[in-house]
């Protein structure tokens, strides 16, 4: 196999995707797949013209990383469930808080049946379940990167001139408040919106996005809009949109407030920094001309947020996910055939 080929090809698609359209969670797969093929490449080339001293490296490089990769899994496995567990007593109990706690036991029960199988079961059909759900723990980790890759290239690329500033809602506290995280957007919004101001001297329209909760006492919008206030945006910049209860909800309502004003807007979209992937994919999705802007977020909440971002990814594009889990499982099975 031409390792360089197909790397070089990763590549080229990658950089020829972020060009037309920064919007795509497949340009950080490409990017992703183009660094493992190039890398195979060049340790091959190398590896064949190395010395005996290299060749010995290379031998030890092997040997650390299979010693130190179930270290490693446990290592992450525990830091799961101990990050689930610290969230969990600081923000109280939901049921998506304990999503690390359960990947992290799950990878666990792989150690400890891959253990017990190594010093007493000795059982073959258990390889090979293991053997599966090393595989698909591979493809499910590779994919994970590969968002991570998506969310720095979805944020690169030329700022153009915009008109419009659409802040997506995310919960308000029990007296009316918006919670920390949204306090955040807005306020990423109002420095964009005065730096726009002064760098244009152009009306600029700024539309808060979000509906009223059964557990809120007001909607999102009214709550966003008098905070933007607050903090010295223009009342006569803010509009409101109050009937949205999701993102795609935001970005469509939104759209049709924007496009009663300004038929052919452009528009940035505001919304915390681990939420700009999805927010820009749902843009592309829904053949908006906006793209999205990332506002900080909290530490504590960051690992937990990242991480219910890629599982809405993975739902967002549940049939591709589940076709390549089926032809992987497929694959695998064939091999097993194979060696029988």
């Amino acid at each position: 196999m031409d390792w360089f080929y197909w790397g070089s090809l990763a590549l080229v698609s990658a950089v020829t995707l972020q060009l037309t359209d920064r919007r795509r969670w497949l340009t950080g797969h490409l990017l992703l797949l183009a660094v493992i093929l190039l890398g195979v490449a060049g340790y091959q080339a190398f590896s064949a013209q190395a010395s005996a001293l290299w060749e010995f490296i290379f031998v030890g490089v092997k040997l650390v990383v299979n010693v130190l990769l179930p270290l490693v899994v446990l290592f992450v496995a525990i830091s799961f469930v101990r990050y689930s567990y610290r969230l969990i007593r600081k923000e109280g109990w939901h049921l998506h808080y304990s999503l690390l706690a359960i990947v992290g036991v799950l990878l666990v029960a792989m150690l400890v049946l891959a253990a017990l199988n190594i010093w007493s079961w000795h059982l073959n059909w258990l390889w090979e379940l293991l053997g599966l759900a090393l595989l698909l723990t591979g493809f499910f980790i590779f994919s994970f990167i590969g968002y991570l890759v998506a969310w720095v290239t979805t944020r690169m690329g030329p700022r153009q001139p915009i008109d419009a500033i659409v802040v997506l809602g995310a919960g308000l506290m029990p007296d009316g408040r918006p919670t920390r995280t949204l306090s955040y957007r807005l306020k990423a919004a109002a420095k964009l919106y005065h730096q726009q101001r002064v760098k244009t001297h152009q009306p600029l329209t700024i539309v808060v996005s979000g509906g009223q909760g059964a557990d809120e006492v007001m909607a999102e919008s009214t709550a966003m809009r008098q905070y933007l206030v607050a903090i010295g945006v223009p009342r006569e910049a803010i509009v409101e949109e109050n009937q949205s209860t999701s993102t795609a909800e935001n970005l469509k309502l939104s759209h049709a407030v924007l496009v009663k004003r300004l038929p052919r807007y452009r528009a940035v979209m505001v919304t915390s920094d681990y939420h700009v992937l999805r927010a820009n994919l749902l843009a592309r999705r829904l053949r908006l001309n906006m793209y999205g802007s990332g506002a900080r977020t909290p530490w504590y909440y960051a690992p937990f947020a990242i991480f219910r971002e890629y599982l809405a990814l993975i739902v967002m594009y549940r049939w591709s996910n589940l076709t390549a889990v089926i032809l992987l499982s497929l694959l695998y099975g064939a091999w097993l055939v194979r060696l029988i």
